[in-house]
């Protein structure tokens, strides 16, 4: 009896121990990618003691260490606090080329395929983070791909195969 009484405790405090490690890694996976909104990604320009975030594709990254470039006035601070996505197909760094709207889908494969490769630059960046998502064209609220990125992606992946 003191046997099986000694496999419940051991049953209860592996179940629990499992529970906990569960609940702390899914609190930390919620800690890691956060979703931004337009606004909340905007403060985030590298004033008030604040970090320098950038968003390209919807995918928000701290530039922070890169602030000699992305800092205010200098020649990318037009990055900060903004999804610049658009802008780096154009290659307007002003407000005109912020404001055009432009549908991705119509530039060609060869195109959106090097506008990703500005979005693999900053994920493979060494002092760069990726901090979140930015809610908008290309993430939902809850941080989850839209429609609109995944026909991008898929464009560019379906032209990768068409060149093999």
């Amino acid at each position: 009896m003191i046997r099986d009484i000694g496999l419940v405790v051991l049953l209860i405090f592996t179940v629990a121990i499992s529970f906990l490690t569960t609940t702390v890694q899914s609190i930390k996976d919620d800690n890691v990618k956060r979703v931004f909104t337009s606004v909340e990604l905007a403060g985030f320009i590298g004033e008030d003691d604040k970090p320098i975030y950038l968003s390209i594709l919807g995918e928000v990254y701290d530039v922070t260490s890169g602030k000699d470039f992305y800092g205010k006035g200098k020649s990318y601070g037009f990055f900060s606090g903004i999804d610049g996505t658009v802008v780096f197909f154009t290659g307007k760094f002003n407000e005109e080329g912020l404001n055009e709207q432009k549908n991705i889908l119509e530039f060609t494969a060869p195109e959106i395929k090097a506008m990703t490769e500005w979005s693999k630059f900053y994920e493979e960046h060494e002092e760069y983070t990726y901090v979140g998502t930015l809610n908008g064209d290309f993430y939902d609220s809850e941080g989850k791909p839209t429609q609109y990125l995944d026909d991008i992606l898929a464009k560019v992946a379906t032209d990768e195969k068409s060149e093999l």
